[in-house]
């Protein structure tokens, strides 16, 4: 059954022909997804053939800039902002999908990192889950 997925303000939706249960998520920390999203990136892997987008058409920037030396073609909605996928020119044919827009993110387990040696002071995969901040439902409202 494909994954679907959605921006924030539901203009732009696609479906990705892969089971949710047996993709492992990726955190990047690289300079460039720290400027794009304020802290690491959270990504699956597919290739670009099992993608289908199904409402709208995402906008594109072709990122000239990325850590990785090469191009890459980033999609976001043009009327919310919301990062949806990137085509990346270092591997023809893959697409890097965020996770968050996903309808079942919640089901995507973490299993790599990426460019640890450029993440930002004090965030570490393993640590974050683990930590003794305070955590609040919704804004702030209640501390749980």
């Amino acid at each position: 059954m494909p994954i679907k997925a959605r921006c924030y303000c539901e203009a732009v939706q696609f479906e990705l022909d892969e089971d949710v249960s047996a993709l492992s998520g990726i955190f990047c920390h690289c300079r460039t997804c720290q400027k794009l999203s304020n802290d690491r990136s959270y990504n699956i892997t597919s290739s670009e053939d099992k993608l289908k987008v199904t409402k709208g058409t995402p906008k594109v920037f072709d990122d000239q800039k990325a850590d990785s030396g090469k191009s890459i073609k980033r999609s976001f909605c043009g009327d919310c902002g919301s990062a949806l996928f990137s085509k990346p020119s270092s591997r023809p044919g893959a697409v890097f999908v965020k996770v968050g827009v996903l309808d079942e993110a919640a089901k995507v387990k973490p299993g790599a990192e990426i460019y640890v040696d450029s993440q930002l002071p004090l965030i570490d995969a393993q640590s974050d889950f683990n930590t003794k901040i305070k955590r609040f439902e919704g804004m702030m409202a209640k501390e749980v």
